[in-house]
């Protein structure tokens, strides 16, 4: 499955009226306001997500962007290959699950209680 996609069945399963084009995707917080959400990518990898709150008489209420390294995780251990260990790259996985806890305390903010 594509982080596109896991980025959209993880925002279906706390906001059902999602409507996603390609990688964005949207859903309505209240009346007059609206959350975008898509996927950033630096040096080709993809590394968070960015969200737009949008009201839909003044435009952009605000905009933050979540990366990977905002979500606390356990670091594994690297497995050690002898002596090319020290040339291999890591590049962790993105973890939608994670980043989307985070992303539900932040829009917390903009609903009305």
């Amino acid at each position: 499955m594509s982080l596109g996609q896991e980025l959209r069945e993880a925002i279906r399963k706390h906001r059902p009226g999602v409507v996603c084009l390609g990688s964005v995707c949207y859903f309505r917080l209240n009346k007059s306001t609206l959350a975008k959400v898509n996927l950033t990518a630096k040096g080709g990898n993809y590394d968070g997500l960015q969200l737009t709150i949008l009201n839909r008489k003044n435009g952009p209420v605000d905009t933050v962007t979540i990366h990977s390294w905002n979500v606390p995780h356990c670091v594994k251990e690297m497995p050690d290959d002898g002596e090319n260990a020290g040339w291999d790259i890591y590049r962790p996985v993105l973890d939608i699950d994670a980043l989307w806890n985070l992303t539900e305390e932040y829009l917390r903010l903009f609903q009305e209680p």
